[in-house]
């Protein structure tokens, strides 16, 4: 019984003495941020970025549903100005018949007196109600921005964590430490794995490629007159070439009579008054109007609002302003005199104002 029982402690040992380097091993790769599992090795890091890659589909519905939220509140703003110019444009004729009435016929005055009141009422309660509106589609333009920002930043995170994997793979390959822990892990686990990208990172790495195409890019050239205003070159309703001055501080692509009398814009009584607040603190009066398009590179806006500049600023240069910039996500470099700008594909129907 004594050599029995010593040849059954010697056969439980020897998996007891492979278990514990096995443990070892594993403990050192993950150490070296490499997780070890019987179906192979695989860097830590590639789970975080099928965390990230996972998020995508999400926030791709996010730019969608917020492009179409912007678009039905642009849509409500153009229905609800076109109401209010109809407003405007009665209570200048009611005003025109008060002015030319024969004023002993006091029933005629008094009608339209009362018509006038009327009319008068119902424009104090638009001009609120527009107030409503642009606050509405000012919140439905923060979170489009919003929505498309956090789609093309989780591409260019993803790009930054997928080369890391790709580089770390490399170095790790090549390190007598992570080579060392391997061999022992493969002798203790009876395997023959090799640290090299898996078949699920090379699974990420091409719906990584998906998310990334429908990520488009332009750089476009911008000349500069040796100061600080920078130009660039748009096409107008497919046809006109016009240089601008980028200037995104403005709030609309804003055209002085001549240049806007050349993309077929004539301004009526119909077409809304704005005002105009210059850099310098001027002010200058324009109307609401809108171009078929308005293209620069490669990308384009379809039914944009324009202000055309009154008599007064015949001498003023066009400015390409927010109206044409805030659908894309853009950065210019004055140094390298470059404007780059970065929209999400598939959102066509949802930009611009149809």
């Amino acid at each position: 019984m004594r050599y029995v029982f010593l040849l059954i402690v010697g056969f439980v040992a020897a998996p007891l003495v492979l278990a514990d380097e096995l443990s070892d091993a594993r403990s050192a790769l993950e150490g070296l941020g490499i997780r070890a599992s019987s179906t192979g090795v695989v860097l830590v890091k590639e789970a975080e970025l099928t965390k990230e890659l996972n998020k995508a589909p999400g926030l791709k519905r996010n730019v969608l549903q917020s492009e179409k939220e912007l678009k039905a509140t642009e849509n409500n703003m153009d229905a609800f100005e076109r109401g209010l110019v109809q407003l405007r444009l009665q209570h200048v004729q009611f005003s025109a018949q008060l002015a030319n009435i024969n004023p002993n016929d006091i029933t005629l005055n008094n009608k339209l007196v009362s018509a006038i009141k009327v009319l008068e009422g119902q424009l104090d309660l638009a001009r609120e109600h527009k107030r409503l509106l642009d606050a509405e589609t000012k919140n439905s333009r923060v979170k489009s921005t919003e929505a498309r920002e956090a789609y093309i930043g989780l591409a260019l995170s993803a790009r930054q964590l997928a080369g890391e994997i790709e580089e770390d793979y490399a170095k790790k390959a090549a390190d007598a430490d992570a080579k060392g822990a391997l061999a022992r892990y493969n002798k203790a686990a009876g395997k023959q794995f090799m640290l090299a990208a898996t078949p699920g990172f090379q699974a990420n790495m091409r719906r990584l490629k998906q998310i990334e195409d429908t990520v488009l890019s332009d750089s476009i050239d911008l000349r500069d007159d040796g100061g600080k205003t920078l130009r660039v070159n748009v096409v107008v309703n497919g046809r006109y070439p016009q240089e601008m001055v980028l200037d995104s501080g403005a709030s609309l692509i804003s055209l002085p009579p001549s240049v806007a009398a050349k993309f077929g814009l004539k301004p009526s009584d119909k077409d809304p008054k704005i005002v105009l607040l210059l850099a310098d603190g001027r002010e200058i009066n324009g109307r609401l109007m809108k171009l078929p398009s308005v293209r620069v590179g490669k990308f384009q806006v379809d039914n944009i609002e324009c202000a055309v500049l009154g008599d007064e600023a015949y001498a003023a240069e066009p400015l390409l302003g927010m109206s044409f910039l805030e659908h894309f996500k853009f950065e210019i470099d004055s140094a390298a005199k470059k404007l780059t700008m970065v929209k999400i594909s598939g959102t066509e129907g949802a930009v611009g104002k149809k």
